[in-house]
Formats: structure tokens, C-alpha cells, sequence
């Protein structure tokens, strides 16, 4: 008679020998898979270019912030191969989408694969994972033991991975979860909310008796906003018949957002004074009007101390005039008020606004962040820290998930960082290629200024330095990625 230690041992016996055939079937599929891949590149080779598509993922540095999506690092990277490789047909994907964290850039891999079917990931993350918590698994990493446990499944899983079998299952649950529920990435949230906005705008707007001639051209240019190109929607804009009407709130908060998001500050401290002139209880137009002269101040050098207090003085009347309910409009006052007194060094003010912020607002990530960056230097010792087993546990996924698909990823450093950083770490502790960028910017350096490299905020780079970030990238994949996926 067979006991049921037996029994347990047969079935598992019997799992095993069925996940070894499974195991043995993958790897021979793989091989003839390849042979005709390698076939079928041999015979569309006379006919055709072969098409290497690349994906970029990141934040506002992939994005192109500083100098334009088009100008970014991504659109110079694929003219730059396609003028160098005339047997072959590049597509390069932009994904970088401002204020993205490691986290979730992590969360949309699946889903960006399953649209753009890369042969190449290229990644630039980290920088806003200590600012930007929303979606972060941060506190899977406040506790040491926690995150030993994360680290420690993180290395199963790489070894895991090495099992065609593992591998299968692994792509199947992650399609599976991305189809029963489809995230909405943030460059689409933002879309969506920045559309609904508008449409809100021009509900409130005053001036109902709008001419119909300019109604297509105001909603064209909402759509090129919502869609963040901002330069096609102020050329709408100036194409509209009887230009703008500085009394009408839809028309100036619209063209004020276009040149916010532009970096073009003043001529939006114009627009939104000539409107808040005749409209002087709009609590959000004196918002974005204190918005506009606080970036003004930290972007130039002249008249930095007078931007600011006209800053101060906009940020404090708006939230005078902000009724009590609209928490988002009256936190937004304190944060940049705090920020104000942070660079006038009354560190006691500022304190007040963030406590007053938490008070509105309580369990916002965000402010409890702000606060611990501002006041508490310790506890940002300690957050570095986490921050950095935060990203290389993300990137040490990212990595084993392109590898899954097969997927050849390069890592890339930000053009100003300090040279032992994670992302070259990571690179280097998963051996994947690495495109130095900080390196090839501290050699730039010496033949350029700093302000013929970076654009007006002095952090992002502009044409010239995306091109560097661009150069370099092309290197790395000439001489390490190609010739691998002939």
C-alpha cells in the first residue's frame, strides 16, 4: 500500500520530470527559432534593410527637458545610427517622461515591450526616486529586514531566470496582470488631467460669447497641450483671429501654461498680468503668476531678489484670495512659500508653511518629503541610502526582465553625477553595457562652457549636450550591442 509520503513524493517527482521536459522543449524551440530567425535575416537581407528598433526609457533627461522632445538624446540617437549604418533601418521610441521613478519605469516595462517589441533598452533613471514617491515601493525598503528579504528574492529571481521554463511562466504572469489591470503611465495621466483642466477653464470662463472662429483653433491647441507639444500649440494659437483676449480666462491661462512649460517666463508674466489686472480675485492666475516669477528667479541672474519677492508677494495673495476648500491650490502656496523663505535663509518661516501644508494635507508623500530634505539632514543620510538599494533593486529587475525577452539593455549615467554612482555600479555588478555620460561631459567641459552644454534651469542639457548623451550612446551600442543582434 502507498503512504501518502509516497504519494507527496511521486507527485513532486512527477512535477520535476514534467518541468525538465517543459524545460528541455523551450530550449530546443529556442534553438530552431534561431536558426530560422537567422534564416529569414539572411534572405530578407537582399531585399531589405534589416529594422532594429530601441526603446529609451527614463525621466525629463530622455524626455529631451532643455531643448525638446525632438532634440533630445533619443531623436539624435537614431539619425546618428541611420547615417551610419546603411544596411540597417533604426527606430528609436522615445519614453522618457518627466518626473518618472525607477519604480515606475519598472511597472511599465511589460506593457511598453508588449507595444514597441524593442531589440534594445536603453535606461536613465534614479534621479527623481528621492522626490517623486507616487507608485515607489520606498517603503518596502525603510526596513533593513524587508529589504534583505527584497535583495534576496531579487537574486533568486536572476538565478532563476537562467530556466527557459521560469522564464515562460514569469512572461506569462506578467502579461496576464498587465491585461487584467492596464496601468495608465504618467505621461498619459498627465494628459488626461492637463485635458480635463482645460475643458474645466473654459466651463469657468467669463466670456461665453466667444467667436466661433476661434473655438476650432482654442481646441486644437488644448489637444497639442494635453499631447505636451507645446511649440505646435503656441503656433496655433498665434494663427487665432484676433489674437488673444486678455480679459478671457481660457485663452490666457492656456497660453500661459504653453510658455510655463517652454521655460518662457516672462512673456507668461506678461499675459497673466494683463489678465489678473482685470480679474484681480483669480487665486489660481496669482498662483501661476508666483509659479512663473519663482522659476524666473532661480533661471537668471539679474534681477534674481526682485523676481523673488514678486514671487513671495503672488503666492501670498493668492493664497489670501484661495477659497478654504481647494487644499491642492492653498498646500501649493505654502510649499513654494517654504521654499522662498529656504533660499532667504529664514529657515523658521518655512518651517511654518510646510507645517501648515501638513496640516491641509497630512498623508501627502510628497510634503513629508519636502520636509525631511529641507530640516532634517540626518534623516536624508539615511534616505540616500535607501534610495539607493531602491534603484539598484529596480534596475536589477529592469535588467533580468529585458534579458527575459531577450532584449540587449545598455544603462546610462546623468551628465552630472559623482563617478561611483548606482547606475554604473549596477551596470557593472550585472555586466551589462554602460554609456558613461557624466565622463563625456567632464570632457566637454573643457572645451566648452557649462552654458553652451545645459539649457537655462543649469541641470538639463540642451541641443548641444543631448548630442554628447547621444555620441556617446551610439558608441557603447557600435561597439558592444550591434554586432550581438546581426
Amino acid at each position: 500500500m502507498i503512504t501518502k509520503k509516497q504519494k507527496l513524493r511521486l507527485v513532486f517527482l512527477s512535477i520535476l520530470i514534467s518541468l525538465l521536459v517543459v524545460e528541455i522543449a523551450a530550449r530546443l524551440a529556442g534553438v530552431i527559432y534561431t536558426a530560422h530567425n537567422a534564416r529569414n535575416k539572411e534572405d530578407s537581407g537582399c531585399s531589405g534593410k534589416r529594422r532594429i528598433k530601441i526603446i529609451c526609457l527614463g525621466d525629463s533627461f530622455t524626455f529631451g527637458m532643455g531643448a525638446g522632445y525632438k532634440e533630445g538624446y533619443p531623436g539624435q540617437l537614431e539619425k546618428m545610427l541611420n547615417e551610419n549604418n546603411p544596411g540597417k533601418k533604426f527606430i528609436v521610441y522615445n519614453r522618457g517622461i518627466p518626473g518618472n521613478n525607477s519604480t515606475m519605469v519598472l511597472k511599465t516595462l511589460v506593457r511598453n515591450i508588449n507595444t514597441y517589441h524593442p531589440d534594445i533598452a536603453i535606461v536613465l533613471i534614479g534621479s527623481n526616486d528621492a522626490t517623486t514617491l507616487e507608485n515607489s515601493d520606498y517603503y518596502l525598503f525603510t526596513s533593513p529586514g524587508i529589504s534583505r528579504i527584497a535583495s534576496l528574492c531579487l537574486r533568486l529571481d536572476i538565478w532563476l531566470s537562467k530556466l527557459k521554463t521560469y522564464k515562460i511562466i514569469k512572461i506569462l504572469a506578467l502579461n496576464l496582470k498587465n491585461k487584467l489591470k492596464p496601468e495608465m503611465d504618467l505621461e498619459e495621466m498627465d494628459a488626461k488631467q492637463d485635458f480635463s483642466l482645460l475643458k474645466e477653464q473654459a466651463m469657468k470662463s467669463n466670456y461665453s460669447s466667444r467667436s466661433t472662429e476661434k473655438e476650432p483653433f482654442l481646441k486644437q491647441a488644448e489637444i497639442l497641450y494635453s499631447e505636451k507639444k507645446f511649440r505646435d500649440a503656441d503656433k496655433i494659437l498665434m494663427q487665432m483671429p484676433g489674437g488673444i483676449d486678455p480679459r478671457d480666462r481660457r485663452e490666457c491661462l492656456l497660453l500661459n501654461d504653453i510658455y510655463y512649460n517652454q521655460e518662457k517666463y516672462e512673456p507668461a508674466i506678461n499675459i497673466l498680468q494683463i489678465y489678473i489686472k482685470d480679474s484681480p480675485q483669480d487665486a489660481e492666475a496669482i498662483y501661476k503668476l508666483g509659479e512663473n516669477f519663482y522659476f524666473y528667479s532661480e533661471t537668471t541672474a539679474v534681477g534674481k531678489n526682485e523676481y523673488r519677492r514678486q514671487a513671495l508677494e503672488s503666492f501670498n495673495r493668492s493664497l489670501a484670495l484661495a477659497p478654504a476648500g481647494d487644499l491642492q491650490l492653498r498646500t501649493s502656496n505654502y510649499i513654494y512659500l517654504a521654499k522662498i523663505y529656504l533660499a532667504q535663509g529664514q529657515k523658521n518661516s518655512a518651517k511654518e508653511m510646510v507645517e501648515k501644508a501638513l496640516k491641509l494635507q497630512p498623508h501627502s508623500r510628497f510634503i513629508r518629503q519636502f520636509k525631511k530634505s529641507a530640516f532634517e539632514a540626518e534623516q536624508v543620510a539615511k534616505d540616500r541610502e535607501i534610495f539607493e538599494r531602491l534603484l539598484q533593486y529596480n534596475l536589477g529587475r529592469i535588467i533580468d526582465l529585458c534579458r527575459a525577452y531577450n532584449i540587449k539593455i545598455v544603462l546610462l549615467s546623468y551628465p552630472r553625477e559623482n563617478r561611483k554612482n548606482m547606475r554604473a555600479k549596477t551596470a557593472a555588478k550585472y555586466k551589462v553595457p554602460f554609456a558613461d555620460t557624466r565622463r563625456a561631459f567632464s570632457q566637454a567641459l573643457t572645451k566648452y562652457k557649462r552654458d553652451e552644454l545645459f539649457s537655462s534651469d543649469h541641470n538639463h542639457p540642451n541641443a548641444r549636450g543631448y548630442k554628447i548623451m547621444a555620441e556617446t550612446v551610439f558608441q557603447v551600442l557600435n561597439t558592444q550591442i550591434l554586432g550581438e543582434i546581426e
